[in-house]
């Protein structure tokens, strides 16, 4: 098909072959039509396309489009979580960006942003930098480390309270810390577990569970006592992030098998498995107990709530807990019964606890 044709983006005309200029791919836009995989094989296939260059106003153009047009698994379009500083990247960066946007899921790393946009820890969406690109030296070094976390290294340092942030560090060979580059603050990739671990027989290769001694405390995170063992690396940020001694709650122990067995049904579950009236679902296994975490309210509701089983599992109770950070109803006293505080939080989680609704609210 005749000989191959150089075309660099610093190029200020394009090449011609037998006196036609090969600008269709850019023309009027019709870069639109194809995704970065595409565009391989058309190089790959039309040979004298192989060393075609594109415009970095064009892979900026490409990459704001598949930023939008990129949904999360609830419909919400990427760029209103993420975007990145692209005015600064050049075009290796660009298209590494590029690769990031049309070949990777972000829904569980968008998930724990949006959580902390609640909770007031970042602003959205999310600039990623070149500083946070360069986290990864390249795609296999990437695609080397399971994806959560790999996508996580370039978020977490915009996700902080007064002191300090979520910042994930790599350390020689392959070890990880967050929040301080501190030996007390050591993440776990491979935890031991027992076989039978709802949590080990569950895990996800691309989110895989995680050991840690890492709690909240005041405004910010300190290396506490545990270990805590979470199901996920995401569940690790959100359980991270929930602000657990700043809630109002209202609980109470309740037999496993209760009614049907509802709580013993939410317990049993896999941890990873959506629950019908909530937004996310977390499990973590403590010292002495297990945990299920199941949030209640959208990340665009100006407070969050979430519903928290605490199984100890030598034990026939299950201590249920719903916790808000609501405000409380006007003109209801502070000794009335949390159902009238928090009329919000207690419609969002009748319809998850079913029959035991009324135990935990109008016992």
């Amino acid at each position: 098909m005749g000989g191959n044709v150089s075309r660099r983006s610093n190029d200020e005309h394009w090449p011609s072959i037998r006196g036609q200029q090969p600008d269709f791919i850019h023309r009027e836009e019709r870069d639109r039509l194809h995704k970065l995989k595409d565009l391989g094989v058309l190089r790959s296939t039309a040979l004298f396309l192989s060393q075609v260059d594109f415009e970095t106003d064009v892979l900026r153009r490409r990459l704001a489009r598949a930023l939008h047009d990129t949904t999360l698994a609830d419909g919400t379009p990427l760029d209103t979580v993420l975007t990145f500083d692209d005015a600064q990247l050049e075009d290796q960066l660009l298209l590494q960006a590029m690769y990031l946007v049309e070949d990777q899921s972000w829904d569980e790393v968008a998930d724990a942003l949006r959580l902390a946009r609640q909770l007031t820890y970042c602003e959205l969406p999310v600039n990623i930098t070149q500083q946070d690109l360069e986290k990864h030296q390249s795609k296999q070094a990437y695609m080397a480390q399971p994806r959560v976390i790999a996508q996580w290294k370039m978020v977490g340092r915009h996700v902080g309270a007064k002191n300090g942030t979520v910042e994930l560090f790599g350390q020689p060979g392959g070890g990880l810390r967050a929040v301080e580059d501190d030996a007390a603050y050591a993440i776990d990739l491979t935890p031991p577990l027992p076989a039978n671990n709802p949590i080990q027989q569950n895990a996800l290769p691309h989110n895989p569970p995680v050991s840690h001694r890492i709690g909240l405390s005041g405004d910010g995170w300190s290396a506490a006592d545990g270990p805590w063992t979470n199901a996920s690396f995401s569940g690790f940020i959100i359980n991270t992030l929930l602000p657990y001694k700043q809630v109002k709650d209202v609980g109470r122990s309740v037999r496993r098998d209760a009614r049907g067995g509802v709580l013993a049904g939410l317990i049993d579950r896999p941890p990873h498995q959506p629950v019908a009236g909530t937004t996310a679902v977390t499990a973590y296994q403590a010292p002495d107990m297990y945990h299920v975490q199941l949030l209640l309210t959208a990340y665009d509701q100006p407070f969050i709530a979430w519903l928290q089983l605490c199984d100890t599992v030598d034990d026939e109770y299950v201590l249920v807990s719903v916790k808000t950070s609501e405000t409380p109803a006007p003109g209801v006293a502070e000794s009335a019964p949390f159902k009238h505080r928090f009329p919000l939080t207690t419609a969002l989680a009748r319809p998850v606890l079913g029959p035991i609704a009324p135990i935990i609210f109008d016992g």
